[in-house]
């Protein structure tokens, strides 16, 4: 029961808002409906937005492969020896950090997201956008990864709802390629914080655990996948916005819960 309240809760929400992998919305309802601690739902979670943006990668494959050297030198150089590090002090940090310091991070990032869905908003043509800004291009290219590999081994997510704003809002970023080039950075960072996390832990993540995490993630990610496609075939653009500013509201309602959980 509690497997399917999560897939429909998850899959349903992230259709209306056109959320593919970094389903943060999952971590809350890992802490409320499956009731695991924190921090089994953080290295629970981090398997389902693992196969999210692998399965994003893959859909764009053809795509990648004609990128400009250059840029797939950066993607797929430069982004894994930033997370690998990056991915490493903040699971460093999630190790050293008490419930209460997790929670509370988590709460705060919940209202942030919240108020971002209820306040920031993309008109069709900012997301086909072709005049960049060249210092902001600069300054996601180099932080981007630093953030979301740290962040991801500390709390993880990649902080995509707070980041992409930015680069589209201020940076006059294509949507396009800021979304493929934080996939692939949240690949890399979750799949180097799930190591850092199973060598951290001292042996309280056994293979066992470890294998059981796998499972239960990739059939998290399933259901969820499978729910947000099928309801995203009926859900009409003209809705997607008071629906995500319903979904902030109720984050917001939310991050109150998260903080009574200290």
């Amino acid at each position: 029961m509690e497997f399917l309240v999560l897939i429909l809760i998850v899959g349903f929400v992230t259709a209306g808002l056109s959320i593919r992998f970094d389903r943060f919305f999952t971590i809350l309802l890992l802490l409320f409906v499956f009731k695991l601690t924190i921090f089994n739902a953080i290295n629970l979670f981090l398997w389902v937005i693992l196969f999210g943006a692998l399965m994003i990668i893959l859909d764009n494959a053809d795509k990648i492969s004609k990128l400009p050297k250059a840029m797939k030198m950066k993607l797929f150089t430069f982004i894994p020896i930033m997370t690998f590090i990056f991915s490493w002090l903040g699971s460093y940090v999630f190790m050293l950090s008490s419930k209460t310091v997790l929670i509370v991070t988590l709460g705060i990032i919940a209202i942030l997201y919240g108020l971002r869905l209820v306040f920031i908003h993309f008109a069709p043509d900012e997301l086909d956008l072709t005049n960049a800004s060249p210092t902001i291009v600069k300054l996601c290219g180099i932080f981007g990864p630093i953030i979301s590999g740290f962040f991801i081994g500390f709390i993880g997510t990649s902080l995509k709802p707070l980041k992409i704003p930015f680069a589209i809002k201020f940076g006059k970023m294509n949507a396009k390629q800021v979304y493929l080039g934080n996939t692939i950075t949240t690949f890399f960072a979750a799949f180097f914080t799930i190591i850092w996390h199973f060598v951290m832990s001292k042996g309280a993540i056994t293979g066992a655990i470890f294998y059981q995490q796998m499972i239960l993630g990739a059939a998290l990610w399933t259901g969820i996948h499978y729910t947000f496609e099928l309801t995203n075939i009926f859900f009409k653009n003209s809705w997607r916005k008071p629906f995500q500013i319903i979904i902030g509201l109720t984050l917001l309602l939310v991050s109150i819960k998260v903080f009574m959980m200290i």
